[in-house]
């Protein structure tokens, strides 16, 4: 027996030093690959998946030579552009739509000039730990720090700007103010001189992104940078050394290539055009009653594919977060929220990212807000008295210190029952038949919401007491909540550097990213509402941020960092 012991001591010492030998060599041969566990779900088939076109020389007929080379004219490309050239880059702009483009307004700042004019404080900290909290930790942390140091200092350069050119820039007043669900007073927009704040059905002139984007296309060609309109970017040049050098542009037979000898940067928007790309990364964003872009249908998830043919990575976290919000219906403020059978399904103290998700669970994806003759004055008690609000709550262009508007609610109300986004009646009865539901079921549902108003509790749903408002008193109001996709907030792989990674994390040198292409800064599923215009807010600062980087600046010395406070 001892024999037999020996034997089989020394075959598994031997047998165990082969396993180790190959366990070293193993690592030796994949050091820096990333592990399978993380490697991209082995789907075949997607469109992206093919390589980039082949382009024959003879069908370039143009290069040029510059720095930095910024692919989309929106807030980011337009930041990214025009802080490259300040630090002296020759730069250029490819935008393949006829002009700039300009999405809604709200910009997301901590700390900035005009919040310590208004004696506004914000605690950054505070709200990073919130944001992470909100994506479940789904994200790169440190793009979320970066962001709080340096975007106070982003928007005020902006507003330098905007002052320069005639244009103001003020806070947001709306925001949503509860105790459990509470927004933050972070939101800035630019509106131009002697302009009326006030705004009917969402239709406004001289307010929002709309104003600063032609300011920083001024700035632009005062610096002499090249806009090249009507200039779809086709491919990445990539060398053998694994820098990206440049990018081919135009159409077919009359190719541009353009050396960017510092950097080409992404600023191409998000992909919510592009429903295969929505497919795979985000398929409960299918399920929205609308999709809100301007230029229409212009983010097809051109940058995004272009990187991931050069060697990127999308990021890791694979369910993106989708702006969706309940644009394209009527506001639905607090009131009641019944579904398709009239029955009521949720406590409707909460954002409107929220709502329009809840609602695509319902029945045929159909909800409604229902409420009485005294609408206006509870709705402007409410965010007056800093107890609710929020987007299609509080009004959109609301400015501080202004208050909520009835006249302007009213006209808008209007004209969404003229549109049929609103139906009004004199009895329940009559209200159910122009919504399409049982009669009985929403009777019985305003009942014992009434009841639950009388008592003062919420017994079914948890909602404040001050947020009840019984529907007793004719005309009766109900509200078709529609959801909208605003955007895709999610994207390629990056990190502080802001340049693109590819799967084993490693960047690609040459490459940067930002705006909505950029991914790693939002977690799964739903955008964060807590500090509304945190979309624009980072293309605006990480547009400035990797301009400056790409012009081989120090965003240190050129962007002050906000101190958090003890």
């Amino acid at each position: 027996m001892s024999e037999k012991l020996n034997i089989s001591r020394r075959a598994f010492m031997k047998t165990s030093a082969a396993m180790a030998t190959a366990a070293v060599s193993s690592t030796i041969a994949h050091a820096g690959d990333i592990p399978a566990k993380w490697q991209e779900p082995k789907c075949t088939g997607w469109s992206w998946e093919k390589p980039a076109q082949t382009i024959a020389p003879e069908q370039i007929k143009k290069i040029m030579n510059v720095d930095v080379a910024v692919i989309g004219a929106g807030l980011a490309g337009f930041a990214a552009a025009l802080s490259a050239a300040q630090e002296g880059a020759k730069t250029v702009v490819i935008e393949k739509t006829r002009s700039w483009s300009a999405r809604g307004g709200h910009i997301t700042g901590f700390g900035t000039r005009l919040q310590n004019e208004l004696g506004v404080k914000i605690d950054a900290p505070e709200i990073v730990r919130r944001l992470i909290s909100w994506g479940q930790g789904r994200m790169d942390e440190r793009l979320l720090w970066m962001f709080a140091r340096k975007c106070g200092a982003c928007v005020d350069w902006a507003e330098e700007l905007a002052n320069k050119n005639g244009a103001k820039m003020t806070l947001w007043e709306g925001y949503y103010k509860g105790p459990t669900y509470t927004e933050f007073p972070v939101t800035h927009f630019f509106y131009n001189k002697d302009v009326s704040l006030d705004y009917t059905y969402g239709n406004s002139t001289g307010i929002g992104n709309v104003v600063i984007m032609p300011i920083f296309e001024k700035e632009l060609k005062a610096l002499e940078v090249d806009i090249l309109y009507r200039t779809p970017a086709v491919k990445l040049i990539r060398g053998a050394d694994g820098r990206v050098t440049g990018l081919i542009c135009g159409k077919p037979g009359n190719y541009t290539q353009i050396n960017a000898s510092k950097g080409v940067i992404l600023a191409t928007g998000c992909y919510a055009s592009n429903e295969e790309m929505r497919k795979r990364w985000s398929p409960y964003s299918l399920r929205v009653d609308a999709q809100i872009y301007f230029p229409t249908k212009s983010n097809t998830g051109d940058g995004h594919i272009m990187a991931m043919q050069v060697g990127g990575a999308m990021q890791r976290n694979d369910d993106h977060a989708a702006t969706v919000h309940l644009e394209a219906g009527a506001a639905s403020y607090g009131f009641l929220h019944v579904n398709q059978n009239g029955e009521r399904f949720k406590n409707e103290d909460v954002n409107t990212q929220s709502k329009s998700c809840s609602k695509e669970l319902q029945p045929h994806g159909v909800a409604w807000t229902v409420y009485d003759a005294d609408w206006l004055d509870q709705v402007k008690s409410q965010v007056d008295g800093n107890m609710a609000g929020g987007l299609f709550y509080g009004q959109m262009w609301q400015p501080w210190g202004a208050g909520w508007n009835k006249d302007v609610e009213k006209a808008t109300q209007d004209q969404h029952i003229k549109d049929g986004k609103v139906v009004v009646a004199n009895s329940l009865e009559e209200l159910a038949q122009k919504m399409g539901i049982p009669a009985e079921g929403l009777k019985k549902t305003v009942a014992r919401y009434n009841e639950l108003c009388e008592k003062g509790v919420d017994e079914d749903f948890g909602k404040r007491k001050v947020l009840m408002t019984p529907i007793l008193k004719a005309p009766f109001y109900a509200g078709k909540l529609s959801s909208s996709l605003l955007a895709m907030s999610g994207g390629l792989h990056t990190d502080p550097s802001l340049l693109v990674l590819d799967a084993n994390d490693k960047p690609i040198e040459g490459l940067y990213v930002c705006g909505a292409a950029a991914g790693d800064y939002f977690g799964s599923g739903d955008y964060p509402t807590i500090c509304p215009g945190m979309n624009h807010g980072r293309c605006l600062t990480f547009g400035r941020l990797a301009g400056i980087m790409a012009a081989g600046g120090d965003i240190d010395k050129s962007v002050k960092s906000m101190q958090f406070e003890a």
